[in-house]
């Protein structure tokens, strides 16, 4: 784009585009700004001469935005909400305001932090929702058209045009079942004998989303932790005879078997708190995994998102 066509372009055609990122679909784009899906074809045509680029494409699932479209999309995201800031709306007041957001988040991280979101949600926030979606292929790229509010995990890459913010830690502990024969004879003779420990069958957990081997990718450069069970090694070559999608299940096998798993922290706690088993501190703990939120830069504090990580900081505080 050149200046001489920036001077002439219509601010309206970036209200379009912005909208098209959400939607991915002509017809639901235009119900949306008021205008017949061909209008929106035209604006589109007319923000291609601009700035020189298809813009879209089509796929399976309705029109894809191009590496320049996506290059191009928090600018002018972020120039409309100035813009709107400018002229209207007041800061977000969930008392009163209406506002849908979407997360994605593992279904660990919605146990542990669902509860005192909502809590404060049906307080404080009457016509607010509040909808939590397991993490999937696709998020990073609705993340970035606005579709996902935030995204819940642990990552060790986050690209610029994200922010990340830094929720809670957990750490890994063994499980095995409250009344297991090892757990009868660690009883008797003191400490856990590590290496026996490590002789025991082992439940697998392979697809968990709460485990942070496993926990939010994407395919435009959000990257996920890939240490967890690497970490929490117990013996050199375990037997491990089943293994499950989620720790769930695998807390619910432990219990009722003679297998040992490791399992998040306040999982296992809580079960054992119940007596439904025995949480076992690993031999050389490694340091706490951290979760943190996703948010896009352009998210500023006065937004509805701003005021979601505020929700979700407190909420792990509480922790």
């Amino acid at each position: 784009m050149n200046a001489i066509n920036f001077r002439t372009a219509d601010l309206n055609l970036f209200r379009v585009f912005v909208i098209l990122l959400e939607e991915n679909n002509a017809t639901r784009a235009g119900e949306r700004l008021g205008l017949s899906q061909s209008a929106v074809s035209h604006a589109l045509r007319r923000l291609r001469e601009l700035v020189g680029d298809d813009l879209f494409v089509r796929g399976q699932t309705g029109l894809r935005p191009t590496p320049r479209a996506l290059e191009i999309a928090d600018t002018a995201r972020t120039a409309l909400k100035l813009l709107e800031t400018a002229v209207s709306a007041p800061r977000f007041d969930p008392a009163v305001d209406p506002h849908a957001f979407n997360i994605a988040a593992g279904t660990y991280v919605t146990y542990v932090l669902g509860p005192l979101i909502a809590e404060r949600v049906m307080a404080a926030a009457p016509n607010v929702q509040i909808h939590f979606r397991n993490p999937y292929a696709g998020m990073t790229e609705d993340l970035d058209t606005g579709r996902l509010d935030m995204v819940i995990g642990c990552f060790e890459v986050i690209p610029g045009r994200f922010t990340y913010t830094q929720l809670f830690d957990e750490t890994g502990v063994w499980v095995m079942r409250a009344d297991h024969p090892a757990a009868s004879q660690s009883i008797k003779t003191g400490p856990m004998d590590y290496e026996a420990l490590a002789r025991l069958p082992r439940l697998g957990v392979t697809g968990g989303d709460e485990d942070p081997d496993r926990t939010s990718s994407g395919h435009l450069g959000l990257r996920r932790v890939t240490s967890w069970g690497e970490r929490y090694a117990l013996g050199d070559d375990p037997y491990q005879p089943f293994s499950v999608q989620d720790s769930f299940s695998a807390l619910n096998m432990v219990s009722r078997s003679d297998m040992i798993c490791l399992l998040p922290r306040r999982l296992a706690q809580t079960a054992a708190d119940r007596g439904k088993v025995r949480a076992i501190e690993p031999p050389n703990a490694p340091p706490p995994t951290p979760f943190g939120a996703v948010l896009r830069a352009s998210d500023d504090a006065a937004s509805p998102n701003g005021w979601l990580l505020d929700l979700c900081r407190e909420a792990a505080a509480r922790l």
